[in-house]
């Protein structure tokens, strides 16, 4: 039986319409404090992306002043040089190997073949214009 009259108090309160029970200036207090909170929730939106800005805009600005001052350390100039040292030692090595590969396949380098291209096509102009001049 109890849940009988649990249920019959459950549809009971929600047959009960509150708008019809709150009187009209009750209403208008709600509408006006409704429309004051979405004011409010706008400024705090819009303050809270202007302080994300402000912040990033901090954050980023304070880590460029630690990298600067990092660079200004001996140990960290010295990596800084030694890292590119090591690159330049990698680029070169690699280079060396593919010329290493290129020669034992016996391959032309693509800088040579358009090296090649490029005195092909001098001669091509060169041999033109001596036909040119036999012709005539």
């Amino acid at each position: 039986m109890t849940r009988k009259t649990t249920s019959r108090k459950k549809s009971s309160r929600s047959d009960f319409n509150w708008d019809e029970f709150r009187p009209g200036w009750a209403s208008e207090g709600i509408e006006k404090i409704s429309a004051e909170l979405e004011k409010w929730n706008d400024e705090l939106q819009t303050r809270s992306k202007k302080f994300r800005s402000e912040s990033q805009k901090r954050i980023e600005k304070g880590v460029q002043q630690v990298q600067d001052e990092l660079r200004k350390v001996p140990g960290v100039k010295r990596a800084e040089e030694l890292r590119h040292e090591l690159g330049e030692r990698v680029e070169r090595n690699l280079e060396e190997g593919a010329d290493r590969v290129y020669t034992s396949l016996k391959l032309a380098r693509l800088d040579e073949v358009k090296r090649l291209e490029r005195k092909i096509a001098q001669l091509n102009k060169k041999l033109r214009t001596l036909e040119k001049q036999q012709a005539a």
